[in-house]
Order: structure tokens, then C-alpha cells, then sequence
């Protein structure tokens, strides 16, 4: 493939970004050929503001277009997973919005759709691609900390309901956990590597709407290992990450999510001697964009490859059955069980 371009099926305001990476210059080897939405002229006006060429009233039209190699699906939460499925069926590669779907099952489902079609399939989880949570990946595996025990990570800012409606309406696969916590979980998932999660506990504070709107989730993994989890949509908090070592920890910050800097803390001094408090030894610093994870996904379908290595379905899978155990703790009203 010469260039590889991209359908993005959704008008919402998350593909602005997307399109960003391509118009500054930032990606090679790709483009932006078209966008479709179920009305055409919010697919115009789309195409219109962000440099697209062609605009389509129906999902099913892009994905008929012979040019396009892979979609980008950004619609709302409930519809991920139909969209991907007609994407799949189609025969094309797919970058899915976060969470891939909306439970467990459905993830799986999905995985073995790509699978046996041919087509590499990712969850859009672009925090790990960044060049600051590389870095810290990097650090550890160094050495840097010594050996990884733990790590925590916040996540919370208050959505007011009238200016994302869809994070308070059931029906939209709504909720802290399918819109913030993932990032949590898929962070820990990131940091834990090879190790096997082995318990799942966790508080969820329901809304009147019928949603969680704030979840604390504590992980337990292979090794001794632990993930300590919050996130939230009714209120702020400091929302870093930090990695804790045996010599010392690694705080991904400011909004991890999109994290622009690393800091590496010592207890080692520079004589060998081991301090009471860690002291900031290195700090990394880089841009924060979706270019990265655009980048690595052209690299991916390029090599043939049907999934990620810095976020595999395995990964993305694992993050699904624990939310299916948080939202089912919270017995939230009109919510199915988890399959």
C-alpha cells in the first residue's frame, strides 16, 4: 500500500483531533478519504472543517468504498460494537474508539470476527502510545525502579449532564467507568505486562440516572502486583499515574490520559546510599497527540498484522471483564448481566 487511507464513521467532536494528526503533518503514509454519518449533512459539514474529500449519509456507503482501507469508528459507546461488525464484514481494518464495546462478551465476539476475517482490529487507546508512557515503560524495564509492586492512577473531572448527555443515559453505554475508567484499567494493563490478573475488587457510587459515576477499583495481579483505580465524572482530582518500585516510582503527569511528562524518582543517591525520600533523578518531556497511535496502527496493518502489541485484544478484553464486575456490583437499574 502506497497510502493508506481512512474512513471515519461519526461526526462527534473527538474526530477533529484525529483529522489534526493528518493535516499538521504529523502522519506519513496515510490520509483521510472520507467521513459518514447516518445524516449527510453533518457528514458534509465535517468533511468541510476538517479537510475530508468525500462525505457519506450512511455507515454503509463508506464501508462499500473500495478506496478505503481501514475505519476509524468514533460513534457513541453503544454502537461500537455494530459498527465494527459491518466494518469487519466488510473486510476492512479497524481503529475503534474507547471501549471497544460495551461488555465483555461483545469484545470477544470481535476479536474472533477479525480474526477469522483477516483484519486487524484495536481499541483507540492512544495513552499508551504516548511518548511519555513509552518512556516510562522504558525506565522499568531498565531497571530504573527496580522491580514494579504497584501503581495508582486518578482519572476524575465532573461532566456536567447537559453537556454530555450521553455520559448520563444508559441507553448510550454511559457511565464513569466505560468513559474514564478505562484509561485506568488499560494503563494498569499496560504496567502489568505478562502478569495475570487475579482479583477484581471494588466501590461504585450510582447516579440517579441509573449510571455509575464514580468507581474506586483495586486490582490484584500475578507477582504481587496491585493496581489502586479512581475515576470519577461528578468531581476533580489530581489525575496522575504513578508506577512504585523497589528504589523508587514514576509519576505520568499532568492528565495522565494525555500525558505530556515523565518523572523518575530514586531512592538511590549518587553515593549508592538509599534515601529516605525519593528524589526526582530524570524528567522526560514530549508532545501529546494522536499521531502515535495512528502511526503504530499504519505500521501494524503495513506488517500484516491482525492486532497490537502495545495494546492487544487479550489487554483490551481483560479491561472489559472487569468493568462487566464493577457495573454488576452496582446493580445499576436497567443494566443486563454481564455474558
Amino acid at each position: 500500500m502506497d497510502q493508506i487511507k481512512f474512513g471515519i464513521i461519526g461526526t462527534g467532536r473527538i474526530i477533529a483531533k484525529f483529522c489534526r494528526a493528518f493535516n499538521q503533518g504529523l502522519v506519513s503514509g496515510g490520509s483521510v478519504l472520507a467521513v459518514a454519518s447516518r445524516d449527510i449533512n453533518r457528514a458534509k459539514e465535517s468533511a468541510a472543517a476538517n479537510g475530508i474529500s468525500r462525505a457519506y449519509g450512511s455507515y454503509e456507503e463508506l464501508l462499500e468504498d473500495r478506496d478505503i482501507d481501514i475505519v476509524y469508528i468514533a460513534v457513541t459507546n453503544e454502537m461500537h460494537f455494530s459498527c465494527c461488525e459491518m466494518a469487519i464484514r466488510a473486510g476492512k481494518h479497524i481503529i475503534c474508539e474507547k471501549p471497544l464495546t460495551t461488555c465483555a462478551a461483545d469484545a470477544r465476539k470481535l476479536a474472533a470476527l477479525a480474526k477469522d476475517a483477516g483484519v486487524f482490529l484495536m481499541e483507540a487507546m492512544w495513552t499508551c502510545f504516548l511518548p511519555a508512557v513509552r518512556k516510562a515503560q522504558e525506565w522499568i524495564k531498565e531497571g530504573r525502579i527496580g522491580e514494579p509492586c504497584s501503581m495508582r492512577a486518578s482519572l476524575c473531572a465532573h461532566r456536567e449532564p447537559a453537556e454530555y448527555p450521553r455520559l448520563y443515559d444508559p441507553d448510550k453505554g454511559a457511565g464513569t467507568a466505560l468513559d474514564l475508567g478505562i484509561y485506568c484499567l488499560q494503563l494498569a494493563g499496560f504496567f502489568a505486562g505478562d502478569r495475570s490478573l487475579l482479583d477484581c475488587k471494588s466501590i461504585v457510587i450510582p447516579g440517579e440516572c441509573g449510571v455509575d459515576i464514580t468507581d474506586f477499583i483495586l486490582l490484584e495481579y500475578t507477582g504481587g502486583f496491585t493496581a489502586d483505580l479512581s475515576c470519577s465524572i461528578n468531581f476533580f482530582a489530581v489525575n496522575e499515574a504513578y508506577i512504585f518500585g523497589e528504589t523508587g516510582c514514576i509519576r505520568i503527569a499532568p492528565w495522565f490520559n494525555a500525558a505530556e511528562s515523565s518523572e523518575l524518582f530514586t531512592l538511590i543517591g549518587a553515593d549508592g546510599a538509599v534515601l529516605r525520600e525519593p528524589l526526582p533523578a530524570e524528567k522526560f518531556n514530549a508532545a501529546s497527540g494522536f499521531e502515535f497511535e495512528i502511526i503504530h496502527a499504519l505500521e501494524c496493518v503495513r506488517g500484516g498484522k491482525l492486532q497490537s502489541d502495545v495494546v492487544p485484544l487479550s489487554k483490551t478484553i481483560e479491561a472489559m471483564e472487569i468493568i462487566d464486575r464493577v457495573r454488576a456490583s452496582a446493580l445499576l437499574p436497567g443494566q443486563s448481566a454481564p455474558r
